[in-house]
Formats: C-alpha cells, structure tokens, sequence
C-alpha cells in the first residue's frame, strides 16, 4: 500500500460510497476514528479534480520580466508589465511559483485604469497638463494650481519619500472644495474617495493594496471625536508608519500592524482643533469662485482626457522606477521641511521650482506668525518678557507675575469674584490652571513655592523655575530671542544680597559680616565662631510650618526645612532642623520667631 496516500485525498471521502464510511460514525473522545490524514486504505480511488487553488490578486509589484501594474485591457483585467522601457499585456504572472492575476474592478475602489497606446510626455509637460485640468475646473490662488498639479505627480512617488504632506480643503459651501477633491480622484494614483470613511476602511484598503495609494475623504467635520481616525493622519505621514491593532479570535490572541503611510487629502467647512492632526496639513482656503467649467458640465471628451492623462501618469510611473529623487537643501526645519520638502523633491528641475521654492519660505514666516497666536505662543512671550526684563539673571518667576502679563497680552477680563478665570476673546475663557499647566507641557516649567514678605507679614507664593538653555530653545522655536546676561549669586527671590563691610561704630572695631549668600558658600566649613558672629551681628530666625522643600545654605541638606534666617537687608536663606537648631540656641529666645 502506497502510504503517501491519504484517506482525504479518495474522491470517496465521507461519502456513501466509502466501504469504511462507518469509521467516520464513529467518535473517540469527541474526534472520529478515521480523518484526512489516515492513511488509505485498499479501496483507495484518487480524486482527480484536487483542490482548488485560491488566486493571488494583485495591483501593482515586481517580478522577474519586470514591473506591474494592473490594468482593464479591451474590457477585461490584465497587467500591464514594463521591461527596459517596453510594455507588454499579460493574463497572469508567476513570481516564486505563485501565480498572481490582476484585481478587477470589483476588488478596488476606483476606476480602473486603462492602456495608453502612445508615448509618453517627460515630467515638465506632465506637471503643466495636470494644471491645464486644475484651471478648466478650479479657481484657486495660482500657486495653489502649483502646489496640486506637485501632489498629482507626487501621489505616483511615494515610495521614495520618508514623508508626505496631506492637503486639507476649507470654506463656505459651493467654494470648489470637492470639486478638487474629484480632480484628485481622476488623477492622483489607485485612490479611495469617500464621505466620512470608517477607519476599519482606510486600514482595510492600506492593507490590500500592495502600491501606495490615496485617501481621500470629504466632509470630515466631527472627525476630532474619531480617535481611531485621528491617529492613522497623526502616524501615517512618515513612510513606514504602522497602527497596532489587537486581534482575538476564538483561540488565539495576536496584534496586527497595519500600514498607515499615504497621501490623504480631506475637505470640510471648519478646520477641526486637533493640534497634531492640523500639524499635518496644507491648508488651502477656498471661496466660491468662477472657474472656466463646473465639474457638473463635465463632457464625454472632458473625461476621455482626465482618463488618457491618468493613463499617461501611470506609464511614467512604471518608467521613472528607477528615478532617485533630488536631495533639495531647505532653509526649513521640523514638521515644516517634513510637508514641503516632497513637493519640492518632485518638482525639482521644472519651471515652476522657484515660484513654490519662494512661497516655502513664505509659509515659514506665516507659520511661525500662526504659532505665536496660539495660547502657548502669547504664554512664551511673556515668560521671555519677564525674563528679558530682569537686570539680573533669575531661574524662576512668580506666577503672579506672568498671570498679570498674560491678562494685558490677551487684553483679558478678569472678574473680582473669579479671580483665577480671564476672558478673552480669542480663546474664550483660560484659567489659571490651564495657563499652568502649558508652563510645565511645553516650556518644561518646575513649580517651586517662595516666601515673600510684606507689609503685614510673610506670605506664600507660587513660581515656576526654569532650565534656562530650555527656555532659550522653545523661544527661539516660537520666533522670541531670550537675552543672555552674565552670571551672579541671586539670593531665593532672585535679590543680590549685600556683600558689604558692616562696622561696630559701638566699639569703632571692623567685623566680618557674612551675607546668606557667602555663608552658603562656606557650607560645611562654617566653624562656632563664625556662626557665633553672623548670628550676634545681622540674622534673625523664624521657624517653618509648612512643608518646604530646598537645600539648606549651611551644609547643603536636600530636603525638608524648617527654618529661615533673615538678613536686615532683606534677603532671606533656608535651614535645616540641625543647622536651624544651632542658631536658635546662639540667638537666643527673643531672636526667635515659630512663624
């Protein structure tokens, strides 16, 4: 008996037929005596038809005889294969001893493409029949026709860049936003379009195609509360960009990555407020305009044209694998060189390189004027102000210092009974809290608690500290230059202590005074006598109640203090239990004060 032959290859499997059909009425443990993988037995009869092979379908890649791209050729689907610059139809193609076949139009969501049965135009004359089509139907600001006519031919390039820009389209209704948007759809390469599109879409379609398409998606308005959505745009500008996703099927648990790197262009009447998500995107603002044709009065010959032009750009794709594009040296920097350093890549060499070249620049000061409107733009100016203005060095500020500044910044309203809400017209109402907590997100701000004296006594204020090089670096990203000033020894308020001689006119004999600031220099060294002298001569002392937490001037201790010591001057320092405990007893009960 042949024991390569197995009981589910008889074309008598499970069947009546099958002398041995009584074995598989049979159950052990729940499981029948004889499966598929049983050897056969004497009555074995091969099954002739074998199993059915499931076919590959594919839209575009890369095999031996060369690039593919799938195509409708005479009605029917075929690859359309390019090899040393000829091109040949094929029904199929094997690559490793797999047979691929081409996706019909019922496996895409877009119209398929076509054969073009002529030469190819070069890049130059590429780019200025896409914009012939961008005029006929788009009235824009010309060097918005520049900007779309660079993303058609970068759509067909994407696997070079590391990153791409998005395009989002905003106005009033009837300004032309999704007639762009059906250009895009003609032009660009294997794009998905569609109305508020579900992320499981957008994961789906990324992980079908084996290209690099488009997204395209008009009336996103409320997209701010899809989160699912919100992070595929946030991850998926940067090639190699991925979203895990966790599956659980009945046995198994696994994650999945799916791909998110694309061109997507979005359409609505508002620009949504999501910081990273707007960071993103071209903004093209759009009104009602008069175009040559509305794409309503689209004709028969109008579409054979976007076709033939469609057709035309996917040959130069195929013909142009090869291309590496230019390393363009910008002047630009970040997030900003990230959206608009493809598009110059692409068009680099054409007529139209310097115009768009110009207007990158533009849109750095632009962008830099839009990041100083922002709510942390006005709350680094006047950090920077506060610290500008200082004539000394200072490592922190009083927060009541910057809340005032802010208010007059903002011109805000402040209400007697709401003290810690101001109203403004730009951004509604901001609270103290709000305003805090951007000092400590984006300037990386330390809150420290300061004593301050006042008429009636000592009182408790907040402060925020900061890493000057820090500071300086997140000014300098908000277009605010912060003065270097030469370093002194800034007493905890930021106030320079005396380092005067003081003499005992009572005796006409000239003692050492020590200053806070030079005892915190003798740190562990300060002997009985010297804290002997200091203490008869200029301190006063007052015990703490509050949880203070800062290094003690005496022997440097980082901790908890519990007391302060007060120089006539004004100038004050911390001490800790020991050191406290030890001026208290040279100072005697009346020096001392519990605060």
């Amino acid at each position: 008996m042949d024991e390569t032959r197995k009981c589910g290859d008889c074309k008598l499997f499970k069947t009546d037929d099958c002398l041995e059909i009584s074995h598989f009425r049979e159950y052990v443990d729940g499981l029948p005596l004889m499966d598929a993988e049983c050897v056969a037995c004497g009555e074995f009869q091969p099954n002739v038809k074998g199993k059915k092979q499931k076919k590959i379908l594919k839209d575009s890649g890369l095999s031996i005889n060369g690039c593919f791209e799938a195509i409708y050729h005479r009605g029917e689907p075929r690859f359309l294969v390019e090899n040393g610059k000829l091109f040949s139809i094929v029904e199929s193609l094997t690559v490793n001893e797999e047979e691929f076949t081409p996706k019909d139009v019922a496996h895409v969501p877009y119209e398929p493409y076509s054969f073009y049965d002529g030469a190819v135009p070069n890049r130059e004359d590429l780019f200025w029949m896409v914009q012939h089509e961008i005029d006929i139907f788009v009235d824009v600001e010309p060097v918005w026709k520049d900007v779309l006519s660079g993303i058609v031919l970068l759509s067909y390039q994407q696997e070079k860049l590391q990153s791409v820009p998005y395009l989002f389209l905003y106005g009033d209704n009837e300004s032309g936003k999704s007639t762009i948007l059906q250009l895009l759809k003609f032009l660009c390469y294997r794009p998905m379009y569609g109305v508020t599109i579900p992320a499981a879409d957008i994961y789906g379609y990324l992980e079908d195609t084996d290209g690099i398409g488009c997204i395209l998606e008009d009336e996103v308005q409320g997209i701010h509360k899809d989160n699912d959505k919100i992070k595929i745009f946030k991850a998926g500008y940067k090639q190699g960009a991925v979203v895990p996703r966790t599956l659980i099927t009945q046995h198994d648990r696994k994650i999945k990555y799916y791909r998110t790197f694309c061109f997507k262009a979005c359409a609505s009447e508002q620009i949504p407020k999501v910081k990273g998500f707007n960071e993103r995107f071209l903004f093209i603002p759009m009104v009602e305009g008069f175009p040559e044709k509305e794409w309503s009065d689209v004709t028969k010959e109008d579409l054979k044209r976007l076709h033939d032009l469609r057709n035309m750009l996917l040959k130069w794709r195929m013909l142009s694998r090869e291309w590496e594009l230019p390393n363009v040296e910008l002047n630009i920097k970040g997030r900003l060189k990230e959206l608009w350093k493809p598009l110059l890549q692409i068009t680099h060499g054409l007529t139209v390189y310097e115009n768009l070249f110009k207007f990158v620049g533009d849109q750095k000061k632009e962008r830099l004027s839009a990041k100083q409107e922002t709510l942390e733009g006005h709350i680094v100016k006047v950090v920077t102000e506060l610290f500008n203005k200082s004539k000394e060095p200072i490592e922190s500020v009083l927060f009541s210092n910057i809340w005032t500044d802010l208010v007059l910044d903002l011109d805000g309203k402040v209400d007697d009974k709401k003290p810690n809400v101001m109203d403004t017209s730009e951004f509604g109402y901001v609270t103290k809290n709000k305003v805090g907590y951007r000092l400590r997100e984006v300037l990386s701000g330390k809150t420290k608690v300061l004593r301050e004296k006042l008429d009636y006594g000592w009182v408790s204020t907040r402060a925020y500290a900061f890493d000057f090089e820090k500071l300086q670096r997140v000014a300098k990203k908000y277009g605010y230059e912060l003065v270097t000033k030469l370093s002194t020894l800034p007493s905890s308020e930021g106030v320079k202590a005396s380092e005067r001689m003081e003499k005992n006119h009572d005796n006409n004999v000239e003692n050492t005074v020590y200053t806070l600031q030079e005892l915190n220099k003798l740190g562990n060294s300060v002997t009985n006598f010297e804290l002997e002298n200091i203490s008869l001569k200029v301190l006063k002392l007052e015990r703490l109640h509050d949880n203070w937490h800062d290094n003690c001037i005496v022997c440097g201790f980082h901790g908890r203090m519990n007391w302060q010591v007060t120089q006539p001057d004004g100038s004050w320092g911390l001490l800790c239990s020991g050191c406290g405990q030890k001026f208290s007893e040279m100072l005697g009960s009346e020096a001392v004060s519990n605060g």
